[in-house]
């Protein structure tokens, strides 16, 4: 499905490190802690981040984690596909391997103008919108009221 538990942890972390300056490295353990993900899994998802160049990395007791420029103006959408590829937009809500219009489940009519609404309501957000409204406090990231 669209929002796996990955998904979710990574903008999460995306989220949370768009608050903080990029001048300084959060360390994962760190981003676990206060975010309240699991630290193996956070480290790996972060890692995965540092690949696709949404986040810079750099190792020993000052590294850490931090956001690069061009993820701050990405939109949820295209951080979703970035991270997971291009299957979401195939993914079947049956979870059958892929759902089109030539291959439809019983559910395809119904869902394909759901899903398509949902992708565009996650193609007007941007990562920094969302650090933005948290940091005002006009939202919430997980149990913090703001970072």
């Amino acid at each position: 499905m669209l929002f796996t538990r990955g998904n979710q942890y990574a903008i999460q972390a995306l989220v949370l490190l768009a608050m903080q300056s990029r001048d300084k490295a959060s360390m994962c353990r760190d981003l676990a802690d206060t975010l309240n993900i699991p630290y193996p899994y956070l480290s790996k998802l972060m890692q995965q981040c540092a690949k696709l160049g949404l986040v810079g990395a750099s190792r020993g007791r000052t590294g850490g984690y931090w956001l690069l420029e061009k993820a701050e103006g990405m939109s949820i959408f295209e951080l979703i596909e970035a991270i997971n590829g291009e299957r979401h937009t195939r993914e079947c809500l049956l979870g059958f391997k892929e759902c089109a219009d030539d291959s439809a489940c019983v559910m395809h009519c119904e869902w394909k103008p759901v899903k398509e609404g949902m992708f565009a309501v996650l193609k007007e957000q941007t990562l920094g919108q969302i650090a933005e409204a948290v940091r005002d406090g006009r939202s919430i990231l997980g149990d913090l009221v703001n970072a």
